[in-house]
């Protein structure tokens, strides 16, 4: 709906995030507004509340959503949005019970989202306790939802010198990746990948990176040989990932486009 893309582009290129907050309580309110609408809605201006800082705001409005769609696609979103909101909080446990649930979502996106978001937490809450780099990068992780994208990479940095070696070193190198990606600097970005399938190929996120890759080439680098090359690694190297799929269609549309005359 128009409404929603005028509060995006308030909200998310404007950098007027009161003006798409108002726009969204005031498309909610109306009388005429249908179950869906609202739903969407509010899953939209949840997240607009977190970017202006509304933590229990935007806690409380995907909450609403949950409990009114609770058996539908758009209440597994909201549940999901309310278990990430907690990861950036620091509440890494009662994340963690959301996500065990949210695994087995019926949206396979969700249920990606939420068996990495899980893994991360898992792999990185140590036996000595020391949660310090696990909330430093949800901290990170937020800083780059909310668009700051140069504090969030000063605090990856610090991260890297602070803990050499650290079991979170290959997600800090792929959010790494994301923030170079968002800001359109897709060589850098490349860099950050190529140092995960290189130094880390055989941990969980050697397969996101090698997709990743293949996407910067042919989505922004038009560079489809390059592209074609990395799906083939993905799907001969990688047999068990969640990507293989996405990476056969990619590959046959691409082939496809390379016969045409």
């Amino acid at each position: 709906p128009l409404t929603f893309a005028y509060a995006r582009l308030e909200a998310q290129f404007n950098n007027n995030v009161k003006k798409g907050i108002a726009l969204l309580e005031e498309a909610i309110a109306q009388p005429a507004a249908g179950r869906q609408f609202v739903g969407e809605a509010k899953l939209q201006l949840g997240d607009y509340y977190l970017l202006a800082g509304k933590i229990w705001d935007a806690s409380l409005t995907y909450s609403q959503v949950d409990k009114a769609f609770r058996e539908d696609q758009l209440g597994e979103e909201a549940r999901f949005r309310n278990a990430k909101l907690a990861y950036y909080r620091g509440d890494f446990s009662w994340a963690q019970a959301q996500l065990s649930v949210l695994k087995s979502a019926t949206s396979e996106l969700i249920a990606n989202d939420a068996l990495y978001l899980s893994v991360l937490i898992t792999e990185n809450i140590t036996p000595d306790s020391n949660l310090v780099p696990l909330e430093r990068f949800a901290y990170a992780d937020l800083l780059l939802f909310r668009n700051k994208h140069e504090e969030a990479a000063a605090l990856l940095d610090s991260m890297l010198e602070a803990f050499p070696g650290h079991p979170l070193n290959d997600d800090i190198l792929l959010l790494h990746a994301r923030i170079s990606e968002k800001r359109g600097h897709y060589n850098k970005a490349l860099a950050y990948l190529e140092q995960i399938y290189t130094h880390y190929g055989d941990d969980v996120l050697a397969d996101d990176a090698v997709f990743k890759t293949a996407l910067i080439f042919e989505k922004y680098l038009k560079e489809k040989e390059r592209a074609i090359s990395f799906y083939e690694n993905l799907i001969l190297n990688y047999p068990g990932s969640t990507y293989v799929q996405s990476a056969r269609q990619k590959l046959a549309q691409l082939n496809e486009e390379a016969a045409k005359p």
